[in-house]
């Protein structure tokens, strides 16, 4: 949900509700990355993002995606 709160408010042209919103959402993909998470748990995390048609959440591919984005805002907060 802090994801698309970030994108929502990037939309809007809040660069720094954006930022907050997309560094949370990788700080909480940071959180799952740990080596104790087992399996079980990584297959019960949902992501409201996407249409519901894998079950299983890749963490380290959302927290590139993130880490995308907040390189892309970095670029658009340099322009402005």
């Amino acid at each position: 949900m802090a994801r698309v709160q970030g994108l929502i408010a990037l939309a809007r042209g809040d660069h720094a509700l954006a930022r907050r919103r997309l560094g949370e959402a990788a700080d909480g993909w940071r959180r799952h990355l740990r080596h104790d998470a087992g399996t079980e748990f990584m297959a019960a995390v949902v992501d409201l993002g996407r249409p519901p048609i894998v079950g299983l959440v890749e963490p380290e591919w959302e927290l590139r995606r993130l880490a995308a984005e907040l390189a892309e805002l970095d670029d658009l907060t340099e322009v402005s």
